[in-house]
């Protein structure tokens, strides 16, 4: 398999936006960034666009959007007393 990462998709500095997630690749299912830093900040905006990091030691930190995805906020979120 020969993949083709968009340049966009390359998160060199510390600021710098994802990508659009209808951009996200099919294969590997979700790959929408590769790079960037795991501050809380940049945490947050993803988790927000429903992008996650996942990644192993000595590697780049990998970001996806994986299809279907899901976005839950917390107000969203009812518990109940058993």
């Amino acid at each position: 398999m020969n993949l083709v990462i968009p340049e966009e998709f390359f998160l060199d500095a510390q600021d710098a936006p994802f990508p659009d997630i209808d951009l996200a690749l099919d294969e590997p299912n979700g790959l929408i960034a590769i790079g960037g830093d795991l501050s809380s900040q940049r945490l947050i905006n993803a988790y927000q666009q429903g992008i996650f990091p996942w990644y192993g030691e000595n590697e780049p930190v990998l970001w996806y959007a994986p299809n279907p995805r899901m976005i839950m906020t917390p107000e969203a979120l009812h518990f109940l007393k058993v």
